[in-house]
């Protein structure tokens, strides 16, 4: 058996456990309430209470491309928690209710397996962030002014390899743990470490880490800076996060392979 009749069974998983309406509408509602709440933010100051009489506070308008901007730096923390909450029983929750025991009875690979969970978790977190991005970015530009559009598109796609290292190191994990928990809270914590430590540890590894990618991309996206200058400052950021989906995808292969199923 190929490839392919295993990534539409994955592909049909997601429609059944509407998991392929469930990730765009989070996606979009974790960015989009970031210029609502941005727009509404003098209103909401002036209505507050307990401000002494005649105060007031001014606070200038931001542009269209840094609040789109804030918009994925808010994103960050909770699309991830939920990308690893979506993808972390693909592999440990079949495992533990036997259903990848049937799968591996009939003439299907493990490496076949375990690539199709993956095709089928980035095509949805790819699409599911396309679709966010373009929704926020449009309501943006109605509230705040015009955008570049070229460049919020690739600071988006940018920035999504940062999405596709969450989904990696969740099925390296959902790989090595027989229970969808264990293999959620190792890819917590994990990605805590690696998006926030090594900002810490030098300007060099700073550069190559996921943390360095997603300040390129939403530099890209804040239009300060040409789409040249930009690619080449992201570039050590894009080496570095593709370098470690190479490394933990091959690693989430290997403990699927060793794995007593």
């Amino acid at each position: 058996m190929t490839s392919h009749p295993m990534i539409r069974k994955e592909f049909n998983e997601l429609v059944k456990t509407y998991k392929i309406l469930i990730v765009p509408i989070v996606f979009i509602a974790l960015m989009i309430t970031q210029p609502i709440t941005m727009k509404m933010l003098p209103d909401i100051l002036a209505n507050s209470t307990g401000l002494p009489e005649g105060a007031v506070i001014k606070i200038p308008t931001p542009s269209a491309p840094e609040v789109l901007s804030t918009a994925i730096s808010k994103f960050s923390s909770l699309g991830t928690f939920v990308l690893i909450l979506i993808v972390m029983g693909s592999i440990a929750g079949e495992k533990a209710s036997g259903v990848a025991s049937m799968v591996f009875v009939k003439p299907i690979s493990r490496a076949k397996y375990y690539l199709a969970k993956a095709i089928t978790y980035y095509t949805l977190t790819m699409a599911s962030m396309l679709i966010g991005m373009g929704i926020t970015a449009y309501y943006t530009e109605i509230l705040f002014g015009k955008l570049d559009w070229t460049h919020v598109w690739i600071g988006t796609l940018m920035y999504i390899p940062n999405l596709f290292l969450v989904v990696t190191t969740t099925l390296c994990a959902s790989s090595f743990f027989n229970n969808a928990v264990g293999a959620g809270g190792a890819s917590l914590v994990f990605n805590i470490l690696i998006f926030t430590v090594p900002q810490f540890l030098g300007k060099f590894l700073d550069m190559v880490s996921p943390g360095g990618l997603s300040n390129a991309a939403m530099m890209i996206i804040q239009e300060n800076s040409t789409l040249s200058q930009a690619f080449i400052t992201g570039l050590p950021g894009l080496a570095g996060v593709f370098t470690l989906n190479i490394v933990f995808f091959f690693m989430g292969w290997y403990f699927l392979e060793r794995s007593e199923i």
